[in-house]
């Protein structure tokens, strides 16, 4: 005798019952992991506010539906190219903030066409939760095959979109393990502190020095004017880790220089002769360029 493959079963009302709960299942998985990413992928706050800002955008995240889960995914994490930063930077009380961000880059047609599947997903879904029924008539065997095979490919389709999701959010948690090396390190804590960016260049207005500068200038200033070297002096008992070598420069006189924020005049100690040199913030908070007089 020769055996014979046994036809497939007609699907029963709980194949298709069953096929169903597991496709709201995957989709609800999906929308749970959305939500994490959305919400995680653009953060910027005062850094003291930076965790309450964070909480706020996971809370507003848990009340979006997918559509609106699926727009703010396309608008913030997804970008063509490099993408581009539109977003205000948000005020903190002395004008500091602190910006995570996370994104994926695509060229323009994959970017499209990502965006398109990612519309047909919401679409699939709202077909599944609100209109199945009206769909299919599940009380014929008939309706219940055409219903198991339409579940069969919906599952495929959810879980693909289920495991590309899952890809991004990995690579996101890599990205903030690589991050929390990097502000764990030596070069983060020079860029905070210092306003010393790894390649060296210096972003003078934050920078430890002019910090310091500015300082001295609140303790000794004698009409307006603070002598350069009574404030580093000073600077060198009460912050000497603060060497103009940190910058790049040779002399205090050169940060001075360098950053252009500081009036600078030369005078002649009447007592002993020798040159004395004075600063003084600009008085003219518009004006960026050093003024140098004698």
């Amino acid at each position: 005798m020769t055996s014979q493959a046994l036809p497939n079963p007609t699907p029963s009302l709980a194949d298709v019952q069953r096929k169903l709960g597991g496709c709201l299942l995957r989709l609800q998985q999906y929308e749970i992991l959305l939500k994490d990413v959305v919400a995680r992928s653009d953060v910027a706050a005062h850094p003291a506010r930076l965790q309450t800002a964070q909480d706020a955008q996971v809370a507003s995240a848990h009340k979006k539906t997918l559509g609106g889960l699926v727009s703010m995914l396309s608008e913030q994490y997804l970008t063509i190219g490099d993408g581009e930063d539109s977003r205000d930077a948000p005020q903190g009380d002395d004008g500091a903030y602190f910006r995570v961000r996370y994104q994926i880059g695509l060229d323009a047609s994959r970017y499209q066409t990502t965006i398109a599947v990612l519309k047909e997903l919401v679409a699939l879904r709202n077909e599944l939760v609100h209109h199945f029924l009206l769909r299919f008539n599940l009380l014929q065997p008939q309706g219940c095959m055409a219903a198991a095979d339409y579940l069969d490919a919906s599952y495929q389709r959810i879980d693909g979109h289920y495991q590309t999701l899952l890809g991004w959010a990995n690579g996101m948690v890599e990205a903030r393990k690589l991050m929390a090396a990097y502000v764990n390190s030596e070069a983060f804590e020079n860029l905070l502190l210092n306003g010393v960016a790894p390649d060296g260049t210096v972003h003078w207005p934050s920078s430890g020095a002019v910090r310091c500068l500015r300082e001295g200038e609140a303790r000794f200033a004698i009409a307006g004017w603070t002598r350069l070297n009574t404030t580093t002096t000073w600077l060198r008992t009460q912050h000497p880790e603060q060497q103009p070598r940190r910058y790049g420069c040779s002399s205090w006189r050169q940060i001075i220089h360098e950053c252009q924020l500081f009036d600078i005049r030369k005078t002649v100690d009447p007592v002993q002769g020798h040159g004395e040199v004075w600063y003084r913030s600009h008085q003219n908070p518009q004006n960026t360029q050093g003024k140098n007089s004698t």
